[in-house]
C-alpha cells in the first residue's frame, strides 16, 4: 500500500496509488475505504544517494547507500548498505507510480515558481 498524505492530516488506506491529474492533489479520493492513521515507529531518515535494486521470481529488494567510501591507505572502495527494503513486484508498481506522481507535483511546483520569479523580474517587481 502507498499513500500520499499531508502530515498534519489522517491518510485513507488505499490500493490504488494517487492519480496524477486530480482536481486536489493534496488530498486522496477513496471509496468505500476505512480511515487508517500512519503511525510512526521511528522518524529518523537517512538519506541514500545510490540504490541498489536485486529481483526474484517473487520479490523485488532495493539495498539504499550513501555513497561509496574509498579507504585511501589500502585503495579499497566499499558501498554501505545503510537500509534494506523488500517487496512484491506489485508493490514496487505500486511504489514507482506514486514517486512518479509526486515527482510531477514537485516538478510542475517548481516550474510555476520558476515562472512567478521570472514575472516579478521582467514587471519590476522581484522581491529585495
Amino acid at each position: 500500500m502507498f499513500v500520499k498524505k499531508d502530515k498534519n492530516s489522517p491518510v485513507d488506506e488505499s490500493s490504488e496509488p494517487e492519480a496524477v491529474n486530480t482536481p486536489e492533489p493534496d488530498e486522496l479520493v477513496q471509496h468505500n475505504k476505512p480511515n487508517v492513521q500512519i503511525l510512526y515507529e521511528t522518524t529518523s531518515a537517512i538519506f541514500s544517494n545510490q540504490v541498489i535494486v536485486n529481483s526474484g521470481q517473487d520479490q523485488i529488494i532495493l539495498d539504499f547507500s550513501t555513497g561509496i567510501i574509498s579507504d585511501h591507505s589500502t585503495g579499497r572502495h566499499v558501498l554501505p548498505i545503510q537500509s534494506r527494503i523488500a517487496m512484491t513486484p506489485g508493490n514496487a508498481v505500486k511504489l514507482v507510480q506514486t514517486l512518479s506522481g509526486v515527482i510531477q507535483q514537485i516538478t510542475a511546483a517548481n516550474q510555476a515558481a520558476l515562472a512567478a520569479m521570472t514575472e516579478d523580474t521582467e514587471n519590476g517587481t522581484a522581491a529585495e
